[in-house]
């Protein structure tokens, strides 16, 4: 990777979007990991602190404090505005009178944060800057209009291991580089637990089926050590997501 090009690639795109919505900024949320620090360090090179607006929207619940101190410990070196919200009571007035399901409860978890940051947008003129990244979106580890939900996807086409190349090259903070990811949404969770499988083959698989033209894409993932049940692994994920990237379907009656 040039990292220099990809940096100054997203720098560009992001102020590009903004002039054309006539916006006053970005707001995002800020969890203190990886991808939200990057998001948040490029999005501040792209326009300034004083049009990037944070949002860290802890469940004390579940959420780490140190997670939280290193959002705020970042916004405040970016020098950017910042809120802390916390949405315990809001999520719990949700939980009380819906049936308890995990995945589910971790899901609304995500969507009333994804509230939040639509309402500062509003507010403040400005466009929701979602902090996925090509890993999560392309094997659909994100939450439906919850964290997926944005305006502008600034690391979209950034494998999450080259996420962390950028965040190196961003001099970010070795404790946020060496953090596990993890979305938050409920207590002890981690991403590559939860999908059951490392970002590096993860990355690896996804590059070499989506990169590549041979007819024994299968074979070449052998060749670099895969196992056969990973690679059906990934496929399955790629498979069963796709309709978390593309728009709802519409029935058309016109001609």
């Amino acid at each position: 990777m040039n990292l220099l090009n990809i940096v100054n690639c997203i720098i560009e795109f992001i102020g590009n979007e903004i002039t054309r919505a006539n916006s006053q900024g970005v707001v995002l949320g800020l969890s203190g990991g990886i991808d939200s620090s990057v998001a948040l360090s490029l999005a501040t090179k792209a326009l300034g602190n004083n049009k990037v607006l944070g949002l860290i929207l802890p469940d004390k619940k579940v959420s780490q404090q140190n997670d939280m101190d290193d959002a705020i410990e970042l916004s405040q070196q970016l020098g950017i505005n910042y809120h802390i919200i916390d949405i315990t009571e809001i999520k719990q007035k949700y939980v009380d009178i819906l049936p308890l399901e995990k995945k589910s409860i971790g899901n609304l978890t995500a969507r009333i944060r994804m509230n939040f940051l639509y309402y500062y947008a509003n507010v403040e003129y400005k466009l929701v800057l979602g902090t996925s990244d090509k890993s999560e979106l392309m094997i659909g580890y994100f939450t439906k209009f919850g964290d997926g939900a944005a305006d502008i996807l600034p690391l979209a086409d950034i494998y999450k291991t080259e996420v962390k190349e950028l965040a190196k090259y961003l001099n970010l903070p070795k404790k946020i580089l060496l953090k596990k990811s993890s979305p938050s949404l409920w207590k002890d969770q981690t991403a590559e637990d939860e999908i059951g499988m490392d970002y590096e083959k993860i990355d690896i698989i996804l590059k070499t089926l989506t990169g590549n033209i041979s007819e024994n894409i299968d074979n070449d993932l052998l060749k670099k050590g895969i196992d056969k049940n990973d690679i059906l692994f990934v496929k399955n994920l790629l498979s069963q997501n796709k309709h978390k990237i593309t728009l709802p379907k519409m029935c058309i009656i016109s001609d």
